[in-house]
């Protein structure tokens, strides 16, 4: 058994706990990453509660690192800003978390830091960077390069040879056609059907997506 520490908090944690719950592990802290409301502390108390059993929710000065234990965020927004100062910091890495659900295909390229969630699939040849988070149920096709950061939400389709930029976002349910390059710091919003390139730095929705407005 596999323990974890969490950094973070956000709405994706719940997600990140099925994930761990699902292989038989479990979590040995979560590491507060902000001074939380008592109403905020109240919903993390309540979502931690769920797992049931005891998660001490604790500051990050209070952390200390465990030999053979595994580390992730518990949210996604931000992550780069947070990654390699905690890496260096405390000499830890941080671990892929996978749903044992998940498929994947030969010669897939995996960055670390990586959290893939329950019934994705992963086709052969794709390469995905570090610190992706693939949410439940996507489909990344064939020889597709995702780069590091990227957030992709529930239900996301990607065909095959599609070109994604690091930070980018694709919205729930979103669709990318076969060789379409996404540009970095990006967002598709959900639903979107994208079906010709997006620049860097943009917001694009819609069937067939359009670009609406500057994306900083």
């Amino acid at each position: 058994m596999t323990m974890w520490t969490l950094f973070g908090f956000g709405t994706y944690i719940s997600d990140i706990f099925d994930i761990i719950h699902a292989h038989h592990d479990r979590v040995r802290a979560v590491v507060k990453n902000y001074k939380p409301t008592e109403e905020q502390m109240s919903e993390i108390k309540r979502r931690v509660a769920c797992c049931g059993y005891d998660i001490p929710i604790i500051d990050l000065e209070d952390f200390k690192p465990v030999d053979g234990d595994h580390y992730m965020f518990g949210f996604h927004d931000g992550r780069d800003k947070n990654y390699q100062s905690l890496e260096d910091k405390y000499h830890i890495r941080f671990s892929n978390l996978i749903h044992p659900s998940v498929t994947i295909g030969s010669n897939v390229r995996l960055g670390r830091g990586i959290c893939i969630g329950a019934h994705s699939v992963i086709a052969p040849n794709a390469s995905i960077g570090s610190y992706c988070t693939i949410n439940r149920s996507c489909s990344i096709g064939h020889d597709t390069e995702i780069g590091e950061y990227v957030k992709i939400n529930p239900g996301v389709s990607i065909a095959g040879y599609v070109r994604i930029g690091e930070q980018t976002t694709l919205g729930i349910g979103s669709v990318i056609i076969n060789r379409i390059n996404i540009g970095s710091h990006s967002f598709i919003g959900a639903g979107a059907v994208v079906v010709r390139d997006v620049p860097d730095h943009v917001v694009s929705v819609g069937v067939p997506a359009k670009t609406i407005k500057e994306n900083p």
